[in-house]
């Protein structure tokens, strides 16, 4: 009895140590998916932030060449110093917009690829402890359905 004990004993630990170091790993990886989630949600907000901007300054020049054209100030509006800068300030916003819509899909690619499941080793598989088969009694009665009738 004792020697079935310890077997048993012997089992669970070693089953227990495997589970204990998956729980961790999983800990692990969930702390890696919530930091990449937080860089692709501040990645996504600096862009959110860009577009807002553009559309400012969009606003911001339309507003301008309306009362350029209005006041009949410039007769060459694309020349205008102020519309030339607020040009010049979309066209770097839209290129940093760019470079941080490139930076969210690397951190995706990387993220996707450090998702991908490794094979498991038998070594890194957890298995339940074998559990010894005990025969219950059953209350259920016999399907008479299932049993065959004589006539």
């Amino acid at each position: 009895m004792s020697t079935k004990f310890e077997g048993f004993k012997k089992s669970f630990g070693d089953w227990f140590s495997k589970a204990a170091d998956k729980a961790e790993e999983f800990t692990r990886e969930a702390a890696g998916k919530a930091e990449e989630v937080t860089k692709l949600g501040k990645v996504k907000l600096d862009i959110f932030q860009i577009k807002r901007d553009v559309e400012k300054n969009h606003t911001r020049m339309g507003k301008l060449v309306f009362d350029l054209v209005l006041g009949k100030k410039e007769a060459n509006i694309e020349k205008h110093a102020e519309v030339l800068a607020i040009v010049k300030e979309i066209q770097e916003l839209e290129k940093k917009k760019s470079a941080k819509e490139n930076e969210y899909e690397k951190i995706k690619e990387v993220s996707k690829n450090a998702a991908e499941p490794a094979e498991e080793t038998p070594e890194t598989k957890t298995a339940p402890p074998k559990k010894t088969e005990k025969k219950v009694k059953s209350d259920k009665k016999p399907d008479k359905s299932s049993k065959k009738t004589k006539k």
